[in-house]
């Protein structure tokens, strides 16, 4: 068993439930419906990643929630200091391994990321990048990883999310912590069942990063569609529950 695992599209819609959502199909359009017009004349989408995490903050305003995405906070969203959002957003083709979102960054030289890779030192890695965020993480309840997943061609959003069980705390274990060829990345196949995401160390930024797998949440069971940008919301600016 994992400690990161898929919530099905009923359990994110009960988690978020309807009103949220509809909230976050107007949020999403207010960040994202003004590229239309840079989009017409063949400029390439744009969008910071803080957009979705104000996104979601915004929608769940009316029950509580708040943008915390600053500081040491684990979480971008919280509701009430009892439900915890860590919020990505990542583009793909929906059949194919998703862009990457940043876990967990590890930029001091004390570190020595360069060098752990060079000799392959599995344990130095998973005690300066993967362990402290599992201190953070971990000691929350009600935690989840909220992936805003656009398609990378018609813009169109769907909503996947893990919960964590904090019950079930990963441990180091040399045989899960697998580098590549080029010794570029560290995978780790203890976190996430590996056929889902992809959890990683990657030597070049120096962080712990996620991709979630087409092949697997290319299935109704496992997202919501939350944003048609094909879709013209103009007329419903003004049905935001605050």
């Amino acid at each position: 068993m994992y400690s990161l695992t898929p919530m099905t599209a009923d359990e994110i819609r009960k988690n978020l439930d309807q009103t949220t959502l509809n909230n976050l199909e107007v949020e999403l359009e207010r960040r994202i419906g003004p590229a239309r017009q840079d989009l017409a004349k063949g400029r390439p989408f744009q969008i910071a990643k803080e957009a979705w995490e104000y996104a979601l903050a915004d929608s769940l305003e009316w029950k509580g929630g708040e943008w915390v995405g600053h500081g040491n906070n684990p979480e971008d969203v919280r509701v009430n200091d009892q439900i915890h959002y860590d919020v990505k957003g990542l583009s793909g083709k929906w059949t194919s391994n998703s862009s990457e979102g940043s876990i967990k960054q590890s930029l001091k030289t004390e570190f020595r990321i360069d060098e752990n890779f060079q000799t392959k030192n599995s344990c130095a890695l998973w005690n300066s990048t993967v362990e402290p965020w599992i201190e953070k993480v971990f000691s929350k309840s009600n935690y989840y990883i909220t992936v805003f997943w656009r398609h990378s061609k018609n813009l169109n959003i769907r909503l996947v999310m893990f919960r964590i069980d904090n019950t079930r705390v990963p441990q180091y274990d040399s045989a899960k912590c697998v580098f590549n060829k080029s010794q570029s990345t560290m995978d780790i196949h203890n976190i996430v069942d590996p056929d889902q995401a992809k959890i990683y160390v990657l030597k070049s930024k120096k962080r712990m990063e996620l991709r979630i797998k087409g092949k697997f949440f290319n299935n109704p069971k496992w997202f919501v569609p939350v944003y048609s940008f094909e879709n013209n919301l103009d007329n419903k600016l003004k049905g935001v529950i605050v």
